[in-house]
């Protein structure tokens, strides 16, 4: 809380130098008696109590000064303009994303989307945008904010999307920087899930790297699965049986593609690795937030003149009733 006119605060001890001189020196009534033996043995309760009056006044006419100063409360409002980053989600739906986690018995694919929409939701002012690929890649989702038209496309992806096997990595990459590089921003990112190694595509990763480069794009790289990992197949004779996996991620290459661009390798073998990979980006990608502060005066001196009022009211009735001094 604060005072707008302060000084009128110094006000209060004159108020209260005033009152004490007036009774000290004020022209009282007074009468001759041959004795006071009779008025010294008046101790009684009402007697005692008749300052009360002129301490109530005291308290109003203080309370009234607080009122005059023009008190006010307070309210800090933080509002910012945030400068977001422009992120491409680079989702791998070759039909080896179906292979399952033993550690939570779910599919890549579905681990990468679980994961893949808890980060969403967390890049509040961030674009996003989605490519999906397998022998051939293309965007899902264009850039955009709207976080609920991007977990519903996050939904929708398989790995019979692209209707076509193999891993292009060169191609996705070239395919999320043409997205990229057609619209204006400082910080742009792609981030690569992939459990494979390029293997179709007539782009060369490394020369999409190169793009990506030039166009001040920055690739995260997450390779995902492990040795593990296992198939569920259908057999005619043993009924649903267990097939290990094969692993084929090529982390080399994943970590030069990210090293080429200032970007970064993440290995995630199981989904809990996973969600650290996000998390990890997470914290290395933070939006530029610029805070600016408004303040919101109320008045309040309502809540001094009123009880003011109250307390001089019943100062001077008192004054004038119960404790009225006789002549």
């Amino acid at each position: 809380m604060r005072f707008l006119y302060v000084y009128i605060l110094s006000l209060i001890p004159f108020v209260l130098a005033g009152l004490f001189l007036k009774g000290k020196y004020c022209k009282k009534i007074s009468m001759k008696f041959s004795s006071t033996g009779y008025f010294n043995n008046s101790t009684g309760l009402r007697v005692k109590l008749l300052v009360i009056p002129d301490i109530l006044i005291i308290i109003g006419l203080s309370l009234a000064i607080f009122a005059l100063a023009r008190p006010q409360s307070s309210s800090k409002y933080e509002t910012f303009f945030a400068e977001g980053i422009d992120i491409m989600l680079v989702m791998d739906t070759s039909t080896s994303m179906n292979a399952v986690d033993p550690t939570v018995n779910i599919s890549r694919i579905d681990s990468s989307k679980q994961r893949a929409k808890e980060f969403v939701l967390k890049r509040i002012n961030d674009r996003i945008g989605i490519v999906v690929f397998s022998s051939i890649a293309f965007t899902q989702c264009p850039l955009t904010l709207d976080k609920d038209a991007l977990i519903n496309f996050i939904d929708t992806v398989n790995t019979s999307i692209t209707k076509a096997d193999g891993t292009a990595i060169g191609s996705a990459i070239a395919t999320a920087v043409n997205r990229l590089s057609k619209v204006e921003g400082k910080s742009k990112v792609i981030v690569l899930l992939t459990d494979g190694n390029n293997n179709t595509g007539e782009i060369d990763p490394m020369v999409a790297s190169d793009l990506a480069k030039n166009n001040n794009v920055k690739i995260y790289t997450v390779g995902i699965g492990s040795g593990e990992d296992f198939y569920e197949v259908q057999d005619m004779f043993f009924g649903t049986r267990k097939v290990k996996a094969q692993d084929d991620l090529n982390e080399g290459l994943l970590m030069e593609i990210a090293k080429k661009t200032d970007g970064e390798y993440f290995s995630a073998k199981t989904s809990k690795d996973l969600a650290d990979a996000f998390a990890g980006i997470d914290k290395l990608e933070k939006t530029k937030q610029e805070y600016t502060k408004s303040v919101n005066y109320n008045e309040q001196y309502l809540k001094f003149l009123i009880p003011s009022f109250w307390f001089l009211t019943a100062g001077f009735i008192l004054k004038q009733t119960v404790f009225k001094r006789l002549p």
